[in-house]
């Protein structure tokens, strides 16, 4: 008997998941009319076409959409009664509100989801410091009973939305504007060190997702805003299409780094050039996730971490996001290499001129306008980290950090501007 889930984009119906047997990936079809009349593909491995994509094309978008941490999905699973390696199963309950523009409904639920009104209900410091605590106690639970949304990544996380001064949860079809993180529990003050590496990168002129380190009660977080949503004048939440570059370029999670068969520059480049609708903007960002990774010292820039933004006329690179440096923890707890090869090298002591060279030729820019943009970063990086440790100096471990981070950055970002 044949099980069949409705995907929506941008509110409008444009086709169909399907499969036969409980234990199999679906397929993907788009709609007829939407195939005659969209504009927006639902992903980069799945262009509109009246073809039927296979499951092997379709389950790195979808399994992409849902949490990595294995604890989160079991929970989900037992909740849901499913597997937890069935993201049919889990986006059919859970798929109302999604990274990006999708959403996904069994057929008998479509009215229920389109008649739905958006009602934000006012929360207090008092419950988000209460939901933080939870994520403490039962980490992998990230939603809570009766939310039927889903967000990718590792990270214990839930989302918010934020009018004035007001936090508000999201129901009906409202949609969220801020996702609340932690920090990695393991690693002591990482909500901290995350904020101060993403606030020092927009701080040299990298775009990142706006974030804060907020404190709600005696429990601290990182705030980050998120770019797939945007609020107009009028106070109307839109929601923008997005996936990241391991969904666009076909890999499966686990797969998300270079090193273990995951997406590299090269890769990232072609993709950029088939469907950027701003190849020269878009390489320049792309060569600053490069580049921000290695100067900053930070690990896990991987396939996963950086997105696409799709909207009608327009497919462009998203802010950056999850950025933060391994200089704050021993190399017993952080990999010292970056996630993304540099002329085909990960260890930054080797990663010299010839390595940028030939990350440049591959990215289609210049050597040199690459070689200015490392030395930039480099050399204005550490100051801008040291700033924004500052702004935040009433937060737990802040001069910790400081002592910790700020001697090892300085002479990290000498010995790469030194191998230039």
């Amino acid at each position: 008997m044949t099980d069949r889930l409705l995907v929506l984009l941008y509110g409008e119906l444009v086709g169909h998941l399907e499969r036969a047997n409980d234990a199999d990936d679906p397929s993907f079809t788009y709609d007829g009319d939407y195939v005659r009349d969209g504009e927006v593909a639902l992903s980069a491995r799945l262009p509109l076409t009246g073809a039927s994509y296979a499951r092997e094309r379709v389950a790195p978008y979808l399994y992409g959409l849902l949490p990595e941490n294995d604890n989160t999905r079991e929970v989900w699973a037992a909740r849901l009664d499913t597997s937890p390696d069935d993201a049919f199963g889990m986006l059919a309950e859970m798929g109302w509100d999604c990274p990006g523009a999708v959403q996904f409904c069994r057929p008998s639920m479509l009215d229920a989801l389109t008649d739905r009104e958006d009602h934000y209900e006012p929360i207090t410091e008092a419950d988000i410091a209460d939901r933080l605590r939870r994520l403490t106690d039962q980490p992998a639970s990230w939603t809570m009973p009766g939310e039927h949304w889903s967000l990718g990544g590792q990270q214990e996380k839930f989302a918010l939305t934020r009018r004035g001064d007001t936090w508000y949860e999201a129901h009906g079809s409202g949609a969220t504007t801020h996702i609340i993180k932690p920090g990695i529990k393991s690693l002591q003050h990482q909500a901290l060190v995350e904020h101060a590496t993403m606030a020092a990168a927009a701080d040299v002129g990298v775009d990142v997702a706006p974030n804060r380190l907020m404190r709600f009660e005696d429990q601290w977080a990182i705030v980050i805003e998120r770019f797939d949503r945007v609020v107009t004048t009028d106070g109307t939440i839109l929601r923008f299409h997005q996936e990241d570059f391991c969904q666009a370029l076909g890999r499966l999670p686990r797969r998300k780094y270079e090193s273990r068969g995951g997406p590299g520059l090269a890769d990232m480049t072609r993709l950029l050039r088939q469907q950027s609708t701003d190849v020269r903007d878009d390489q320049l960002a792309l060569a600053d996730f490069l580049v921000v990774n290695v100067v900053a010292g930070a690990p896990d820039g991987h396939s996963k971490n950086i997105s696409m933004l799709r909207a009608p006329g327009r497919t462009w690179v998203a802010p950056l996001y999850d950025l933060a440096t391994g200089l704050a923890y021993t190399s017993s707890r952080v990999e010292r290499s970056v996630a993304l090869s540099v002329g085909g090298e990960r260890q930054v002591s080797r990663i010299r001129r010839r390595q940028w060279d030939k990350a440049a030729d591959t990215l289609g820019l210049d050597a040199r306008v690459l070689g200015q943009r490392v030395q930039q970063v480099a050399d204005a990086y550490p100051d801008a980290f040291a700033a924004a440790l500052d702004l935040v100096k009433a937060a737990p471990g802040a001069d910790e950090v400081a002592e910790r981070v700020l001697p090892a950055l300085k002479a990290h970002c000498a010995r790469v501007m030194d191998q230039l």
